[in-house]
Order: C-alpha cells, then structure tokens, then sequence
C-alpha cells in the first residue's frame, strides 16, 4: 500500500472523458468536481431495489414457500433424463399467505441481474419460470395467466378422429372420442382443476421429494421390500379419475392404465392399455414441451370385455393398474413420426411388478408407489419410476375415488403424514453473500487497490412463515486478506433498527482471537443502533488457515421488516485501532456510527457534508469501501487502482450504476 495525491483541474463530471495521463504512476477516476448535490454523488451500491408480485391462483387455502435465482435452477440429468436442482443458493426467499398471492416493496438484489427464475418444490407451483425484471423494477407472475399464455402457443385440435392424425401404438387403446394437440394436452380434461387439500399436497411433497440425494427409496424402505402392491381394488361400484400432480421426469412418457378381475393374475396379452395422459409432463416443463398443469383431471372408464363397450363406474371386483410408456411421447418430428405421437420409447412400466421386464440382474423392478391418504380413503398418491434413479418423481398423479369405501383399504399402505406440513420459520430465509474491500488511508488519498481489509460474509436472515417478518439472523464473516500495514478493526452496525428490536446476540469466535478491547458486552455500549465488533487488528489471523477465521454471529430480532436489516448492514473498518476508536471508514452514502470521530469528515479527501447526511464522499468520486456480491472476488493487485485493474469501472461509475454491471467480472488481461 502506498499514499498518492493527484490533483487536475476541476471541470464538469459528465463532460469530459477519463483522463489517462499519469502523475506518480496514478491517476484519478473523474476530474475533481465542482460541489455536488447529495444526489448527485454515486452510492457505489451493487444492488436494486424491486418490487416483487407473485400469485400462483390457489382456490383453496395452500402457503407455498418459493425461491428467486439469478440462474436456471435445475438441469437435466444425462443418464436419468430426471430433472434434479443444482447446489446453489436463491438471491431471495420468502413464503405467499394462504391463498399463494405475495406482494413485498423493496427488495434488494444484486444489479447485475436482469432476469430471474422463479423456483418452487411446491406441488401446483409452476417451476422455474424465467421472469425478466421489467422497467418499473418488478418481478411478476400470475400463474394462471402465465400457463394460458403457455397453452395458447400449444396448435388447437383440429381434425377429429385420433384426428388429429397422432399414430399410436396398437397395443394401446383411447377413449371414446379422445385427442390431443401437438403438445399432449388431452381434450377430455375436467373443465375444473381437481386440486386436493393442502394438506393432501403437503404430505405428498413430503414423500415424493427428492432432496439432497434423499428420495423415497431411501426414506421410506418399507415400500420397497417386495410386497408393495400399487394397484387399486375396487370394493364397490364408483367411479375414478386420475389427476395430474408433477413430473420431474427429463423423458415424455405417456400414463395410462388397464384393468384385471381382482382374483386373476394379470398378463401382458390379456390386458387393455387405455391412455389417460398422452404427454405427463408439466406445462412449464423446464426443457422441452409440456402439457399439462397440478389440478388436471380425466375421468377414467372402465372397459367391460363381455359387453364390449366403455362405463363411467368401475364395479366391484376389479383391480386397477397403471402403466407407463417411457419416452412415449414423440415430441418433435422424427424417425417417420409426427410431434404428437405416441411411439414404443423405452418400452413399458407397470404398476403390477410382476408385468415389468427383468433387468440385467435378473430382477424385475418396482415402478410405482401407491399411497391411500387418511381417513377418507378417496385420495391415492402414485409416484412412477421410468427409468434407473429410482426416486419415483417422473409422474406423480392422484387417484381420486368418487365414493367413499370403495378401494380395500388393507392393500394399500397409507400416505405418511408430512411431520412438518406447512413451511416452517427454519425454511423460510434469505442468504446473501459477498465481499467487503476497504482502503484504510481514508480520509486522505488512498491507492485505491481496494485491498488493505477484505471480508467475506453470509448471512441467515429468517423470517416467519405467517408474516415474512424477521425474527433471527445469523452472520458469517471471514477476514482473508490484509494488504494495509495498520492496524484495523472491523464491525458492523444493524442502523435501521433500535438496541430495542434486538432481544439477544451470540458471538462466536476463533478459538486464538481476542475480544474486541472497545466492546464488553454482546454489543458495543452507548450506540443508538446495535452494533459489533468482531476484532480489533486484522494481524492476528496471519498464519491462519482462512477455515479458522471465522466469525458467527446470530442476532435475535423481534419481528422486524426485511428491508431493515440487508447484509451486510451498515460494515466498517476502525483504522489505528491501536491508538483510537473514532476513525471510521464506512460504505459510500452509509453514516457512521455515534463512536466516529465526526471532526474527520469533511477533512482531506473526503468531503462529506454530515448536515445534510452526506458521508464518506471523496473529491475524487473514488470509494475507500466496496461492497461485493460476490464471495470469490479475487485479491486485487497491490498499488493498483480499481479502475486500472477492471477497465469496466469507470463506465458503471460515471453511468450512475446503469452500464457495466458485472464489471468485476471483467479484469484487465
């Protein structure tokens, strides 16, 4: 690190371009200005604040805890073709009311982002959608509008008889007047979505989620032990529907199913395959076509061989099993077929294990499970299994018995009750991360490499399910450079909320590092806002495996509004902290705190106007803080300004932010 003073002569900020002459092999950002408007000076802040609107439509009472990313999600799995969720954190979360409508103001994201993906694990949530931020700074979605605007690009049924002229395979058979368009979408669904009680949804997300490499199988082994039995005996005379939940599934695979009398043992040639659901993928199917949504329905016929003919009621007596065409559905022109199409795939699933194929290892697979929910034994979940990851989420359907009493209730198990049921406080939380980068020569000139204190934090901020308002947060900061010779010590300050808001701080600390000497208690005593200090000198982590500088600090808070509390807060350095508390060195536009030696602003480089809460200016318009949102931002080079290693900088500063968001992204070559 080393101290520079380049003066030039002051002319306007926007007018002039940046200078590339060289005194003492530095130079300044801007010309120095005139005195500017408060206004005027640029906060440096990587982030946007949006509004953000979202209303999944739910009829019934149904909270849906929903995630934001700044990338797609999920990626389909080249073996599996199962779509499965990548390891990477949301830049937002949060859970609708009852009804799934949310609506927050002021949410903070970083200003890189110009499109985002809306993600949920939530069945009857359309997950992810692509959203672009829109001009007036909001995210929006209304599903129901966003699946007909999906459905209204899928080609309208035409021809009539199929008749649409879709091929089929000849050992599948279709209802009386069925067709489908291009996408799969079936002609004969309900006019209404047949949607269960949350709590029927929550217990079936609960069994069928494959989370962290745990799915069903490894959950829930007792389903896999030989003697599950996944189809349906009908004790009494009813009818039945089958509804579609989700699909995970990579492949389109088509659904149907067929009936044998209950004292018989099925055979494969014995057997009418009838299609329920040509194309069982969801509409918003993350890569590819999709056809239908949570809520779809077909009423199911059982067809009578002696009278040859479809009834509405399935009578007593027969049992019903569900069959699974892997990659049945064609869905684009190929190998002589037309989009639409249902072709032989990767053969045939059923429900009745013994009608499966035997694998290379002799065994004939498990490709379902059914579950009855409880007590009214008119609602059975059934996962399918189409390929080799076993985790029985490539169609999940429900089996909807219109009279009660009408399946025996001893064959198949019952539906686990989700012990956790609706989100819970512990699930609903935002993580932001990022780096922070101080200049430590502050208020005079400093060389602008960004690099004498520099932290990496995570932050916890959790809120409750029923308000979205926030009772915990929990801070991770980790010191990992240290490119200044003085001593510096580091805190935080909590500045939109009161000592008040805040009922309890816990600290933990390596185990070698000393208790800040300025701070006794849980926070530092006489500030108006609650405020810690997590050391004194950054020397004391030299030799330090970066893994044992860690800071936890976990903040209980009572009941406060998200917006309030945005890590990394109010983050500052406390320079010669050997000698003195006072100087402080903040963010850009962020106030000091009440132990800041105030008689230091508005001296050197620095030009702030306390008066008018104008703090941590520079003549220059250079920064002496950094607020990074990113956690791996490389260190920068010694003695080298910002602006000279990111070439980029210069034109997101003079834009006001607007141009060259993801500057840091680009280093000098």
């Amino acid at each position: 690190m080393k101290q520079t003073i380049s003066v030039k002569t002051l002319m306007g900020i926007f007018l002039v371009p940046l200078i590339c002459s060289c005194v003492d092999n530095q130079r300044d950002l801007f010309e120095e200005p005139g005195k500017l408007s408060k206004d005027e000076y640029f906060d440096f802040d990587m982030n946007q604040s949006l509004t953000i609107d979202v209303d999944y439509g739910f009829k019934n009472e149904y909270a849906v805890l929903f995630e934001i990313y700044d990338q797609i999600p999920v990626e389909v799995n080249s073996e599996t073709g199962s779509s499965v969720k990548k390891s990477i954190e949301p830049i937002y979360r949060a859970t609708t009311d009852k009804y799934g409508k949310f609506n927050e103001e002021g949410v903070s994201i970083p200003s890189a982002v110009s499109e985002v993906w809306l993600s949920s694990d939530y069945l009857g949530a359309a997950s992810p959608v692509k959203i672009a931020i829109g001009a007036d700074k909001r995210i929006s979605f209304n599903q129901d509008a966003y699946i007909q605007s999906l459905l209204a690009k899928s080609p309208a049924l035409s021809r009539g008889i199929t008749t649409n002229e879709h091929k089929y395979l000849d050992d599948w058979t279709l209802l009386p007047g069925v067709d489908w368009d291009n996408n799969g979408r079936p002609n004969n669904l309900s006019a209404e979505k047949n949607i269960p009680p949350a709590s029927v949804l929550y217990n079936i997300k609960s069994i069928f989620n494959n989370k962290d490499g745990n799915n069903i199988t490894k959950n829930h082994p007792e389903f896999f032990d030989g003697n599950m039995i996944s189809d349906i005996p009908i004790i009494k005379d009813t009818e039945v529907s089958l509804v579609f939940v989700n699909s995970t599934a990579g492949w389109y695979n088509t659904v149907g199913y067929y009936t044998y009398p209950t004292n018989e043992t099925p055979t494969v040639d014995k057997i009418k395959k009838i299609v329920a659901f040509p194309n069982a993928s969801p509409v918003y199917k993350s890569a590819g076509i999709g056809a239908l949504v949570c809520g779809d329905e077909v009423k199911l016929k059982y067809w009578n061989e002696e009278k040859n003919q479809f009834e509405d009621k399935f009578p007593a007596g027969v049992t019903i099993g569900w069959c699974l065409q892997g990659m049945g559905f064609n869905n684009k022109p190929k190998d002589g077929y037309a989009q639409g199409d249902i072709v032989a795939g990767m053969g045939t699933r059923y429900s009745t294990t013994d009608l499966n194929e035997a694998g290379k290892d002799g065994v004939k697979r498990q490709r379902t499970v059914s579950l009855r929910e409880e007590p009214s034994n008119q609602i059975v979940a059934i996962g399918f299994e189409d390929n080799i990851d076993l985790d029985y989420c490539d169609a999940i359907f429900y089996i909807h018995i219109a009279e009660k009493n009408a399946i025996d209730e001893g064959v198949i198990p019952p539906l686990p009750v989700d012990p956790e049921g609706p989100p819970t406080n512990e699930d609903n939380y935002t993580v932001r991360s990022g780096t922070l980068l101080f200049e430590d020569l502050w208020p005079e000139q400093g060389d602008y490499d960004m690099n004498d204190v520099m932290i990496r934090y995570t932050s916890k901020v959790y809120k409750s399910i029923l308000t979205n308002r926030v009772y915990k947060i929990v801070d991770e900061y980790t010191p990992f450079h240290r490119g200044g010779y003085l001593a510096n010590g580091f805190g935080y300050q909590l500045h939109n909320i009161s000592n008040s808001d805040v009922s309890k701080i816990t600290i933990e600390s390596p185990s070698y590092a000393q208790k800040s000497q300025y701070m006794s208690g849980d926070r530092e005593s006489g500030q108006s806002h609650p405020t810690i200090l997590l050391f004194d000198d950054m020397l004391i982590f030299n030799g330090k495996e970066e893994a044992d500088r860690k800071y936890t600090v976990t903040i209980q808070v009572n009941d406060v509004s998200e917006k309030t509390v945005l890590p990394p807060y109010n983050p500052f350095i406390f320079v010669e902290s050997d000698k003195t508390r006072g100087k402080e060195v903040h963010l850009v536009k962020y106030p000091p705190t009440d132990k800041a030696n105030l008689s230091l602003l508005g001296t050197g480089k620095d030009v702030s106007r306390p008066d008018e809460e104008l703090y941590y200016v520079s003549v220059d318009l250079m920064p002496f803080a950094l607020n990074m949102p990113v956690v791996d931002f490389p260190i920068p080079e010694e003695g080298v300004r910002i602006d000279e290693s990111y070439p980029q900088f210069a034109t997101w500063v003079k834009s006001n932010g607007k141009q060259s968001t993801k500057w840091y992204m680009y280093p000098k070559k």
